[in-house]
């Protein structure tokens, strides 16, 4: 049985919990044993990760810079432990604990960034000295999309250490009969009036400011409409202000941080993205397996999920005319709409299968593995306990 430690960080539950969840979740237990260390700070992440059944292990982990109370258990864990593989997911924890892999002597390292755009646009050839001084201790690199994995390749590491996994989700949790108008109760919104919603961090990659700019315009041709942004941030502040600036208070609504905020999508006529970079977000392939069309800006690995007038429309990121022309377009034609929602499932169903995604990284994991035993390195250190 291989021993699986993956970890990851983020600061509130959204497209990385959900992506490690379901990884944990869906690898056969009879053939790993999965460990997660995850954020202290994610107290309903914790009993979710604790309900699949595997260990689980909260950190005071932060943001890149950690302190000793999450280095040092950090380490005793990888040493003690012996992992057959370290699969460390996001940016923020990647830097670290692949560094603390290497220093413990971890068998394999795989990392998935989910995406490789940062936020300070000036410190980009940083970040790509780092992510290339850090592949030469990284075993494995997942992409999510291919633009990304072709961008890596681009940055200088090599070909055979980056392979592409899409994300996917479990279509299950989307079945069955949806009451729109009883979830937009629940949200305390209008029932009669149109919905365009989108779920994620109300932070500077998300960009929610343009979808509020945008929803000002959608309101002057489609004035009917109202908009609910779902999820918390360091923007709050600033889109409250921006709101009341442009007249927007009984029409822009902020929800804040909701649980299963997914399932809420199903109340909506169109589902948004307005970020400037992304991985391949799971708003989106929750959007769809909900059957609603999508509104979302050409970023990464977004065109990789979205057929641009098949199952939604995609706009250049930042550019709020095209994007509330387009949702203004599925607003004026909800028959289209409807069909454009239901391709957009099929899709889904057809290319972002959980099961798919994790029998890949299952089998990768075993490459690795057997890959990592073999290795003239690893022969010598089993030569030696033998003797």
């Amino acid at each position: 049985m291989m021993r699986i430690l993956l970890v990851y960080y983020e600061p509130i539950p959204a497209g990385q919990t959900a992506h490690v969840l379901s990884l944990a979740r869906g690898l056969d237990k009879r053939k790993c044993h999965v460990t997660v260390v995850l954020p202290a700070s994610l107290q309903h992440s914790i009993a979710a990760f604790e309900q699949a059944d595997v260990q689980v292990i909260p950190l005071p982990l932060r943001k890149v810079v950690w302190g000793p109370r999450a280095v040092i258990p950090m380490m005793r864990l990888m040493r003690w432990q012996n992992f057959d593989i370290v699969h460390v997911h996001s940016q923020e924890a990647g830097l670290p604990t692949r560094i603390l892999a290497h220093l413990a002597g971890a068998q394999c390292t795989i990392y998935t960034p989910q995406t490789i755009d940062i936020r300070r646009a000036g410190w980009h050839w940083l970040y790509v000295l780092i992510e290339r001084a850090l592949a030469h201790i990284t075993d494995a690199i997942v992409s999510v999309n291919e633009l990304d994995r072709e961008r890596l390749i681009r940055w200088g590491i090599p070909s055979h250490k980056v392979v592409t996994i899409p994300n996917a989700i479990d279509l299950t949790a989307f079945e069955g009969p949806v009451d729109i108008r009883s979830l937009r109760r629940t949200m305390g919104l209008d029932e009669d009036r149109p919905l365009v919603m989108q779920v994620g961090r109300l932070s500077a990659q998300k960009n929610p400011l343009a979808f509020v700019e945008g929803a000002a315009q959608v309101i002057r041709k489609y004035p009917d409409a109202q908009f609910v942004l779902v999820g918390e941030g360091p923007l709050r502040d600033a889109l409250e202000a921006r709101i009341w600036e442009l007249g927007l208070e009984m029409d822009v609504h902020l929800l804040g941080w909701r649980d299963e905020a997914s399932k809420l999508m199903a109340a909506a006529d169109v589902v948004s993205l307005t970020s400037r970079w992304e991985g391949m977000p799971y708003a989106l392939l929750e959007a769809m397996a909900c059957s609603r069309p999508v509104v979302a800006t050409a970023v990464n690995g977004c065109p990789e999920i979205v057929v641009d007038g098949v199952t939604g429309f995609l706009a250049p990121p930042g550019n709020t005319t095209a994007w509330a022309r387009r949702a203004v377009d599925l607003l004026n034609d909800p028959v289209t709409a409807a069909k454009m929602g239901r391709q957009g499932r099929r899709r889904v169903e057809e290319k972002f299968s959980l099961q798919e995604m994790t029998a890949h990284i299952e089998r990768l994991y075993v490459q690795m593995a057997k890959a990592a035993n073999s290795s003239p390195l690893r022969e010598c250190e089993k030569a030696e306990c033998l003797s």
